[in-house]
């Protein structure tokens, strides 16, 4: 869905994009097209000439959550509603994810994917029953893998490079104007894994990190 190979901007229609592209391909080696490239339903009866198999889930949730890319987020959500059945829709995958939230103990109203509306609502305490429930699951090493680790990589790279917390702590940050949210788990040096969840409202985003890192 990219708007160029470069990676600036994001296409409105990624099929027409797509069809110009290869229409264009084709007449630069002299196949002659006929029609003008445009999207639409692909026919019963085409034949499949070439496909491109998806990363898996484990490598998209990493590609997503280390740089915090709110474009693949909402895309993987519009997935999930696509997967459940029906349209591919930011509301349905708001409702299947906020479902599967509350059968893991931990109810959040969700609207999209990304966190950037200020409609979605959660509690630490709801979030921490969330990662505790995950830490459980049969996909918790690539769910806990694809969170930044600590002054290492990802959105904390540059954040917790000394002290304890540094390559213990791997979590997730979430950052709005006035908003600034970190949550994830820190392994102790005794062996236990402490599960947290930081949610700061009216804060000045920089100065709140420095405290959450402090924390």
């Amino acid at each position: 869905g990219l708007f160029t190979e470069g990676g600036r901007g994001y296409q409105g229609n990624p099929p027409a994009f797509a069809a110009a592209r290869l229409d264009d391909a084709l007449e630069a080696r002299g196949v002659a097209v006929r029609l003008k490239p445009r999207a639409t339903v692909t026919p019963a009866e085409a034949d499949v000439l070439a496909s491109v198999d998806s990363p898996p889930m484990e490598r998209l949730v990493r590609i997503t959550n280390k740089p915090s890319d709110n474009f693949f987020a909402e895309i993987l959500l519009k997935g999930l509603a696509r997967q459940a059945g029906g349209t591919g829709t930011t509301a349905r995958g708001a409702r299947v994810a906020a479902g599967f939230a509350r059968r893991l103990g931990a109810g959040a109203r969700l609207v999209d994917g990304s966190g950037l509306a200020r409609g979605n609502r959660a509690t630490p305490f709801r979030i921490v029953r969330l990662l505790s429930a995950m830490s459980r699951r049969d996909e918790y090493e690539a769910f806990r893998g694809s969170l930044p680790i600590a002054g290492r990589d990802g959105t904390l790279y540059d954040r917790m490079r000394r002290g304890p917390a540094r390559v213990r702590c791997q979590a997730k940050t979430g950052t709005l104007s006035n908003v600034s949210a970190l949550s994830g788990y820190c392994d102790a040096r005794s062996g236990d894994t402490y599960v947290f969840s930081i949610l700061m409202n009216g804060v000045y985003p920089t100065g709140a990190r420095r405290l959450q890192d402090r924390m």
